[in-house]
């Protein structure tokens, strides 16, 4: 099954974390935007895959949306998605893998730290994977991420945005509470509350006062991962408290939405009609 059958059928379970990314835009091209990809030796090694609005730069440079498992992002994206992204960039940030997901390094590289030093340490959820790397992987975001993504192209400074679902979401939330100034704006799609909840209430309680456009997402049949029974009939309990108990810190104010008969690996490319305007500053 192709990625964008998956898409279309709404494949869910561990099936789709093992999907190779066949990146068929790469080979029919968009009328939009110019396509490239480029390896970065940067930890355990990552691939950008990047679109550009063909055409010049306006003069304060192009807004940019980082998005993060760039290999399903990039899988999932069609033409006609990028059509809703005209003068944005779009950079896919992911692991030099050939499948969809890279799930231990994702693990790692976007869970918050709890505690002093790296913050590395064995994940309490998956046995055998390392979790705690949100801090470390925040730096090679904002430095060699970034300055080879941003390479030879115009980009306005002001207008970065970062997106990321499930632990990319979780990921998002952090950068937006501990480190806010390196994004404008944030998307956190479907975010993995679940994986930690007293870890990103500590978290929140920290953030200093933002007053960023924050976006989030999230379906309204969504399980976590391995869980047994029905798909809910509503959006997670958690992600819903932690929005209403963000919204209590200043400057730190949701725009939420549910997408409708969404399962948890539907809302990666549900949500692209979403993030698309919302770095352009149309939502």
């Amino acid at each position: 099954m192709s990625a964008s059958q998956s898409r279309e059928h709404g494949r869910v379970g561990p099936e789709h974390a093992r999907m190779t990314a066949e990146l068929r835009i790469f080979d029919t091209g968009a009328p939009t935007h110019q396509l490239s990809q480029k390896v970065v030796q940067a930890g355990p090694g990552y691939r950008l895959f990047i679109a550009v609005p063909k055409g010049p730069a306006p003069d304060a440079g192009w807004p940019v949306v980082y998005m993060l498992d760039g290999n399903a992002v990039f899988d999932f994206l069609t033409v006609e998605d990028l059509a809703m992204a005209k003068g944005l960039v779009v950079v896919g940030v992911g692991y030099d893998t050939p499948r969809q997901f890279a799930r231990e390094l994702r693990t790692q590289d976007f869970t918050a730290p709890d505690g002093p030093g790296d913050g590395l340490r064995p994940d309490h959820v998956h046995e055998g994977r390392v979790a705690g790397g949100a801090a470390i992987f925040h730096d090679r975001l904002t430095g060699p991420l970034r300055a080879a993504a941003e390479d030879g192209l115009n980009i306005d400074p002001a207008r970065r945005t970062l997106w990321g679902h499930s632990f990319g979401g979780l990921f998002t939330l952090y950068a937006l509470l501990a480190r806010p100034l390196a994004f404008a704006r944030h998307a956190a799609i479907s975010p993995s509350i679940w994986w930690d909840e007293p870890l990103m209430r500590r978290v929140a309680a920290k953030a200093a006062r933002a007053d960023l456009p924050l976006l989030m997402a999230l379906g309204d049949r969504e399980k976590r991962s391995g869980s047994d029974g029905p798909p809910p009939d509503g959006p997670a309990p958690a992600t819903m408290q932690f929005i209403a108990d963000l919204a209590l810190h200043p400057g730190h104010r949701a725009q939420v939405h549910v997408l409708p008969g969404h399962v948890h690996i539907q809302t990666l490319a549900g949500s692209f009609p979403l993030i698309f305007p919302f770095a352009l500053n149309e939502i």
